[in-house]
């Protein structure tokens, strides 16, 4: 989505400064990470590091600094961020936050982790503390494929595009287009016979239900094809966020998901 993408291009490089501690290059990309402080090694650096690249926040394009400090049992990663762009953008607080909770597991062993904002030389000007009840809501299972969960077409906005039905509920129109643009582009749900896509979101869980026939859900190779196609759609559209594809019967009943 646009904001996630300008969350990603607003991390930029720190200026020539001293005191900011030890320093370790992320390898393929342009990026560095400082450690400073008790309780921060060398390893949780390089760590940090391989994590945000793989979270495309580092890249090989672009200069990007970050820093990792602890207070309290309670990690920070700052950021060296254009606070113009941070401004600009709604829910960025939420991305962030998301971003923090995927630190704590896969870095710091969960460990709370705070996300912080600053200028070039490590000045903070925003901080985004660890929000446990999205923690706590992420470790909630998500909704098993006996869901009962019942909708209504006429309670949903819809557009049609080349064959395909997009109905959205919860969720902005922006969001919608942004989501109906990349599946177009795509082209994976086009050429055949006509589709429905219902998209929703709980919570911060982005959810897109897809109506299937059952002799088409049955079907081994159609399975392992959509799979591919909802990895596609995850790592395009909801990189950053939690995201559910799932498949229903002819009445929206939920037989099976893909979690992320």
């Amino acid at each position: 989505m646009k904001k996630i993408i300008l969350i990603l291009l607003a991390v930029v490089s720190l200026s020539a400064c001293t005191n900011n501690g030890k320093k370790v290059s992320v390898e393929g990309t342009k990026a560095e990470v400082y450690y400073k402080g008790d309780g921060v090694t060398e390893s949780d650096a390089k760590k940090t590091g391989n994590f945000l690249k793989e979270q495309s926040y580092f890249s090989d394009e672009k200069k990007a600094s970050a820093q990792i400090t602890r207070e309290g049992g309670v990690f920070t990663i700052r950021f060296v961020y254009n606070k113009s762009v941070y401004e600009s953008l709604k829910n960025a607080d939420e991305v962030f936050q998301l971003l923090a909770i995927k630190a704590s597991k896969e870095v710091f062993g969960g460990e709370k982790v705070n996300i912080a904002l600053a200028d070039r030389s490590f000045k903070d000007y925003k901080t985004i503390p660890y929000n446990e009840a999205t923690a706590k809501a992420l470790e909630a299972p998500a909704k098993p494929a006996d869901d009962e969960t019942v909708l209504f077409k006429e309670d949903f906005g819809h557009d049609s595009a080349n064959g395909i039905d997009f109905y959205w509920k919860g969720i902005s129109d922006e969001e919608s287009k942004t989501i109906a643009d990349y599946i177009l582009k795509n082209g994976s749900f086009s050429g055949g016979t006509s589709a429905e896509l219902y998209m929703t979101k709980d919570g911060s869980r982005y959810i897109i239900r897809f109506p299937v026939s059952e002799t088409s859900r049955t079907n081994p190779a159609f399975i392992d094809k959509l799979g591919e196609v909802t990895k596609q759609i995850k790592d395009n559209l909801f990189a950053n966020v939690p995201f559910t594809f799932a498949i229903t019967d002819e009445k929206l009943k939920i037989v099976k998901t893909w979690d992320y």
